[in-house]
């Protein structure tokens, strides 16, 4: 492993009167150096067989120190401070980097001085909201602590720590709670206090970090407590901070156990805050924000609209929610599931007879032409040029997204898909006299991109239903080889259904969770646990819900690598 690098920033004045350390840390994975290709460094998931797969789930080792995302940040102040809104306040930070598909990989998330003058004003910010306005003080309080100095500091400390104080975090707080008075004459002694409490707690590494501390081995593993389990369980299935029962189930230590936190990941699954984490995962998997720069021509779609990229959005993800917590089904059913959700603009574009408004309204689709996620207008029209659909790019989303398939990098210079001086050739006619059999791109576009991408040239740069393209009947047909098996297909709709039934498909659905709900990308540790749940997936028809459980209650996620120990 990497040693951690390590950013130490100048200190606030209020952190410096605490003589709390300000060591900002960020701490990249474990590489992972086995062979190229599918098993190899571009799979997570290998073969055993090959020696680059652990026989038992272990824990792969990341950051001990992973900043909040700006997302978790605002879901946490929110929470913390009992707000209805935070109004958006990282809108105005230094933005979250990630060369990753998510933006909560704690690798990657550091703080720069930029980003840490962003936190010391909006802690400040943030305290004189909440200590200026009677009502929302009142909300911070915990019950009994009256005004009493110390039974504030203990009690909302645990919660802006997500831990107990130590005895010496408390003193000086409080100590630091007593300089109130004379920072800010002009308010109640009380509030005053809390101010500048709220303004060091806000700035705090143990606020703006998720901080692992434990060290005792138990064999290969280290143990996590259960307040840290309850951090990691917060944020991986609601990316924000623990609510009082998660606190009361660590205070009981009752989440070292797979069982415990079995029962605390199944509440919180009924919880509206899973429905806002799966709905933020989706967004990011599918690359929804594509879907907000769809621009068409109107004298060539004139169903299209500038509201219609919203509606886009809300459909994937009004669809994606009913599956998963309506229906609670799984990856299958994400990718066949005959219906949709359309408001009156998308109504138009699936052709549908009916009176509909700017509501979402499930509506059941042609069999023969509609099937899951990958038929919708989100993903077809994001992945469609200004005139035309883009069956190489859609190709290479669903490798790389919904296959895992390790598509070697484009080369450099790559020339343009030449036009059609005779305007009589069809799209998939000028793609594979481009890149297919007989031309430099053979190998991939023609084995793996181009395949996948033909399956949806029924649909148009709008994914509007056509039979025809450039005055010829559309085919759809296809072949592609999934785990070495080929299979054959006639359009999107079989495609989908295939997909459907891959445990390359699965386990890759699952890779994306696990990568999510654990905040960094798998390594050769996660095989073990990739390939049960993914097969689980697939063999026991598990839903998403149980697929989040069984991720949750692993090992992995239970515990930390010993070789984090020795650095």
């Amino acid at each position: 492993m990497n040693a951690p690098a390590r950013r130490t920033l100048s200190p606030s004045p209020l952190l410096a009167a605490l003589a709390l350390p300000v060591v900002l840390t960020g701490c990249q994975g474990e590489l992972f150096d086995g062979p190229a290709g599918p098993g190899g460094r571009d799979n997570p998931i290998c073969r055993q067989a090959e020696g680059c797969a652990p026989a038992e789930e272990l824990p792969s080792p990341s950051s001990r120190f992973p900043r909040l995302s700006h997302h978790q940040y605002e879901n946490t102040v929110r929470d913390l401070l009992r707000l209805d809104s935070t109004n958006g306040i990282t809108d105005a930070y230094l933005g979250d980097a990630t060369s990753t598909t998510f933006d909560n990989n704690g690798n990657e998330l550091y703080v720069g001085e930029a980003l840490w003058g962003d936190y010391q004003r909006g802690a400040e910010a943030l305290a004189q909201q909440v200590t200026t306005d009677a009502t929302a003080l009142a909300r911070i309080v915990p019950e009994g602590a009256g005004t009493d100095p110390r039974a504030f500091v203990e009690g909302f400390g645990l919660r802006a720590h997500r831990r107990p104080l130590t005895s010496g975090e408390v003193d000086a707080y409080v100590a630091l709670f007593a300089r109130g008075a004379t920072a800010y004459p002009e308010m109640d002694t009380f509030a005053g206090g809390v101010r500048v409490v709220l303004e060091a707690m806000l700035q705090s590494p143990h606020f703006l970090y998720r901080v692992e501390l434990s060290t005792e081995r138990a064999g290969d593993v280290v143990p996590l407590s259960s307040w840290e389990i309850a951090s990691r369980l917060s944020y991986a299935l609601w990316d924000t901070m623990p609510d009082d029962a998660l606190f009361e189930a660590a205070r009981g230590d009752s989440l070292r156990g797979e069982e415990g936190i079995r029962a605390q990941a199944a509440r919180m699954l009924a919880d509206e805050n899973a429905t806002d984490t799966v709905a933020a995962f989706h967004y990011q998997l599918l690359d929804m924000p594509k879907y907000e720069d769809v621009s068409r021509s109107t004298m060539l779609f004139p169903e299209f609209t500038e509201s219609m990229r919203a509606s886009m959005v809300n459909e994937t993800q009004s669809f994606v929610r009913h599956v998963i917590f309506e229906e609670n089904a799984g990856f299958s059913r994400l990718m066949t599931a005959p219906y949709t959700f359309v408001d009156a603009e998308l109504a138009t574009v699936y052709g549908l007879d009916g009176t509909y408004d700017d509501t979402m309204e499930r509506v059941d689709l042609d069999p023969g032409q509609r099937g899951g996620l990958l038929t919708q207008i989100g993903f077809l029209a994001s992945h469609s040029s200004s005139t035309d659909p883009d069956a190489i790019h859609r190709g290479v989303f669903v490798n790389h997204r919904i296959l895992c398939a390790p598509l070697p990098p484009p080369p450099m210079m790559v020339p343009p898909l030449p036009a059609d001086e005779s305007g009589a050739l069809t799209m998939r006619e000028r793609i594979d006299a481009h890149t297919g059999p007989g031309t430099c791109g053979a190998g991939c576009h023609g084995t793996m991109i181009n395949p996948i991408g033909f399956a949806f040239e029924h649909y148009d740069a709008l994914g509007r239903w056509r039979e025809e393209d450039r005055g010829q009947p559309v085919d759809a047909s296809a072949e592609y080889a999934f785990d070495g098996t080929i299979v054959d297909y006639e359009d999107a709709v079989a495609l989908s259904g295939v997909i459907a039934e891959q445990p390359m498909a699965h386990r890759c659905y699952v890779r994306h969770w696990l990568e999510y709900t654990y905040g960094r990308p798998p390594s050769a540790r996660d095989a073990a646990v990739l390939a049960r749940v993914g097969d689980a997936s697939i063999d026991d028809d598990l839903s998403v819900q149980e697929i989040l459980i069984e991720l949750v209650a692993s090992q992995g996620f239970r515990t930390r690598s010993t070789t984090e120990l020795e650095d």
